[in-house]
């Protein structure tokens, strides 16, 4: 029933941040095991967009061959108001390696790296739960349940996941890298508080044979903001904002399911809902809907954690940070973390070194995410041609697809001032 292991470094969560570690730890030889509780990879997106220095990351890992063979690229983010172009984001003007957001599903990019870790011999544990991890000091215990699947009931039969056995596992760290219901997050005792209000999106994706244009759009409509993404293969992607409702909607909390409006406990989005919403706020839309794949009504929270780790016990992405908007930004930052997190724990240093340097980790990401969410209030105006955008800087922070210099330089473009 129990089986006793050693390893380096554990990851929880096989999404696309926890993905990026285990190739960032196989890079570098470093021993270490890949959890997740699921049964397989998404089989829906969320995030569909990788950003110039992500790609760079990836590129180390010899992956962006076939990430752009499978993606969109994009150069432009035009903003919208009022049905006209108001501004625009050139990324093919920038001194980047990949100078465009890379448009690819969630779904088809953790395929890509589950693939070319198999290569590695290296392959995510599914449907393993991590009932406990303990902090000895100078090691951490893991027990893990290998699960499987289990005929349960006497009158109606029905399949559940059992236990079919017990791992015990003695690590130096772990990275969380699994969402919102972190087991990480909860077990360093770190607390997840919201940071704003939440927001809700009614979002539909679909095939289409309009003539898409190549590039991605934020239409702004008074205290609302809408977004439309271009995917690959005649496919786009609608987020329209709604008011908030006292009808119970399908959260951000990430399941790496498929997940469809239909139950009784949820309103159901369908083509009547779309074309109100097209209608209303893209009359220049006049495509087709011709398969109408994918429609949910969301509620976004927004959530960044107190700490981004504590003792051996650290975090990356979503189990760090709740930041569902058009940019894209927990992914994207989310697997830099990652990288971030492997280059320190995976260091021949000392403890006392490596400490220094993961405190060091904590105060630069919850600098950084203050930044990208401009709760340092930083951006301001270079000139007059830039006030109508600062009236509506809540519908472009956090939704334009870019950090760290790529993001100054952006906002340059705005006329934007980015005073870090």
């Amino acid at each position: 029933m129990f089986d006793h292991k050693k390893t380096d470094i554990i990851v929880l969560g096989a999404g696309p941040v926890g993905l990026t570690a285990a190739h960032a730890l196989a890079n570098r030889n470093t021993d270490y095991v890949l959890f997740d509780l699921e049964k397989h990879r998404n089989t829906h997106s969320y995030a569909l967009a990788l950003h110039p220095e992500t790609l760079e990351r990836l590129d180390s890992f010899g992956l962006v061959e076939r990430i752009l063979e499978s993606s969109l690229q994009l150069s432009k983010v035009a903003i919208y108001k009022d049905g006209r172009e108001k501004a625009s984001l050139d990324y093919s003007m920038l001194p980047l390696q990949y100078p465009f957001l890379a448009v690819i599903r969630q779904s088809e990019l953790e395929h890509i790296l589950i693939d070319n870790l198999s290569i590695k011999s290296k392959k995510p544990m599914w449907t393993h739960r991590v009932r406990l991890i303990e902090d000895k000091g100078d090691s951490l215990n893991v027990s893990v349940d290998r699960l499987i699947q289990g005929m349960t009931g006497y009158a109606v039969a029905h399949i559940e996941m059992q236990i079919d056995k017990i791992l015990n596992y003695k690590a130096n760290y772990l990275i969380g890298a699994d969402g919102y219901h972190s087991t990480a997050r909860q077990s360093a005792g770190i607390d997840f508080p919201e940071i704003s209000p939440h927001i809700e999106y009614a979002i539909f994706e679909f095939k289409t044979d309009a003539d898409l244009p190549n590039e991605m759009r934020i239409l702004i409509d008074g205290d609302k903001t809408h977004l439309f993404w271009p995917l690959p293969g005649g496919h786009c992607r609608w987020s329209f904002q709604v008011d908030s409702s006292s009808t119970k909607v399908n959260s951000m909390h990430k399941d790496r399911s498929f997940m469809q409006f239909g139950s009784q406990h949820t309103p159901i989005l369908d083509r009547k809902n779309l074309d109100h919403y097209l209608s209303k706020h893209a009359p220049w839309f006049n495509g087709s809907v011709e398969n109408l794949t994918w429609s949910i009504l969301l509620n976004c929270e927004h959530r960044l954690a107190h700490h981004f780790g504590k003792g051996r016990i650290w975090l990356a992405g979503d189990s760090a940070h709740l930041i569902p908007r058009a940019g894209t930004l927990s992914m994207n930052v989310g697997m830099r973390e990652a990288c971030d997190l492997v280059e320190i724990i995976s260091a021949d240093a000392s403890e006392d070194e490596r400490t220094n340097r993961l405190e060091q980790y904590n105060r630069h990401r919850i600098a950084e995410w203050q930044h990208l969410l401009d709760m340092d209030h930083h951006i301001s105006a270079a000139d007059q041609t830039a006030d109508w955008i600062l009236k509506h800087r809540d519908s472009l922070v956090g939704n334009i697809p870019a950090t760290g210099e790529t993001l100054t330089l952006l906002l340059a473009q705005l006329h934007l001032f980015d005073a870090a």
